[in-house]
């Protein structure tokens, strides 16, 4: 089956839109996009990282092994 992406444009549309998909009974999965704030934290938190890694401080992951992850 195909997936449909829904963007609401505002509350009340997503909430119709969410009670809609309840009651015809079709599987969902919300997604949140991150905020700014979110994203910036997770930048910061990479660079964080690798400067650790630079300075010896942190053994980073090999790309094999974080792809066996998935």
């Amino acid at each position: 089956m195909e997936t449909i992406i829904v963007k609401p444009n505002n509350s009340r549309q997503y909430r119709e839109v969410v009670d809609f998909l309840k009651k015809m009974k079709v599987k969902t999965e919300i997604y949140k996009e991150p905020s700014k704030k979110e994203i910036l934290k997770s930048i910061e938190n990479g660079a964080k990282d690798v400067a650790l890694y630079l300075k010896g401080k942190k053994r980073l992951k090999e790309a094999k092994d974080l792809l066996s992850e998935l």
